[in-house]
């Protein structure tokens, strides 16, 4: 088994929910045909993966490096490290994950081959922080190509959600969007059935840039991820300007022919870390990351993750008390509670 039969799998139950979907759609929206939205879906958002680039994986090299050398992105089974669930090992959390997501079509996959899936977002929003900012502070924008191997659910896999499906079939993810839609809540954002129909057609997005951690549509892309054929570009965090990250970035997207690009970035001022957000220990957790200005930025918490060893994953991820899960805590802090960084 493989990716062919873990994207059969998720055809195989949106097609099943097809008439529920058609249903819900209708009753959620009261818009017109299922299949005439459908069709209008294929061709609009974009594909993102978000990632930290400055991150160091098991064979020593930061993620931007490792693209350079190797001209591929590789996933959480190989390098090790992960904004997620850092699990990917035989029996943990996202092992377990992707067994009941694709019905045990990864398990004897050899988790060096790079066979399991590249988790990202259907970015509707064309959001300026990417489809699902909490994985990372910067993202690569996929080609549309990559859409014929990729899957979807509304919301994360880890929660086994009941909307999937796949750009031929996407009549489940329509009807989950159609409902939050319904409740003024699409994607975690104050946007409504108009707004979505707005989106769907390109007509119209919101302009602000998301500080939301939770409200996207998950994709799994199967069958790798090639630097030259499947990216279009990468878009930057402006805190990495001046850096090895710049460097190897700009390395990169002239040797595979993507476009480098940045976006507005994130910053926070110490004194504005809140206690209640992710736990008591963030405000003192930016004092030690913050640089002389009393600035918390991607680059910072970075660097602050560089200075530990690495580890390999355990069973059930990084226990929250661990230095790897509180610099993602104070990265989503620094997402949901920052603001643009200063031009």
């Amino acid at each position: 088994m493989g990716h062919a039969d873990a994207i059969r799998v998720i055809e195989r139950r949106a097609i099943d929910h097809r008439a529920a979907s058609r249903a819900r759609w209708a009753t959620s929206t009261a818009v017109g045909d299922l299949e005439v939205w459908a069709d209008r879906l294929r061709s609009t958002g974009r594909l993102t993966v978000n990632f930290h680039p400055d991150r160091i994986g098991r064979d020593g090299r930061s993620v931007v490096a490792g693209l350079l050398a190797d001209g591929v992105y590789r996933s959480q089974w190989v390098t090790g490290i992960s904004t997620g669930s850092r699990s990917a090992l035989h029996g943990g959390e996202r092992h377990r994950f992707e067994r009941e997501f694709f019905a045990g079509a990864y398990d004897d996959i050899d988790p060096a081959s790079g066979e399991h899936p590249v988790y990202g977002a259907f970015d509707l929003l064309l959001d300026d922080h990417g489809g699902s900012p909490r994985f990372g502070s910067c993202f690569a924008v996929l080609r549309s190509h990559v859409r014929e191997r990729t899957t979807m659910c509304v919301g994360d896999s880890h929660a086994a959600p009941h909307d999937v499906g796949t750009f031929d079939e996407p009549w489940s993810i329509l009807a989950g969007l159609g409902e939050q839609a319904a409740k003024r809540n699409l994607l975690n954002r104050k946007l409504d059935i108009e707004a979505l129909m707005a989106i769907i057609q390109r007509q119209d997005r919101p302009r602000s840039a998301s500080r939301d951690l939770d409200g996207y549509v998950e994709i799994q892309v199967h069958g790798g991820l090639d630097m030259a054929e499947d990216v279009e570009a990468i878009v930057l965090d402006p805190s990495f300007r001046g850096s090895d990250i710049e460097q190897d970035s700009a390395a990169a997207a002239a040797q595979y022919g993507f476009e480098l690009a940045w976006h507005r970035g994130s910053e926070l001022a110490v004194e504005h870390v809140p206690d209640d957000f992710r736990g008591p220990t963030m405000p003192a957790l930016a004092r030690r990351v913050a640089g002389a200005d009393g600035i918390v930025h991607a680059r910072a918490i970075g660097v602050a993750a560089a200075h530990h060893p690495f580890e390999e994953p355990s069973l059930l991820g990084d226990p929250a008390d661990s230095m790897p899960q509180q610099l993602k805590y104070l990265w989503h802090t620094l997402l949901a509670h920052g603001n643009d960084a200063a031009s």
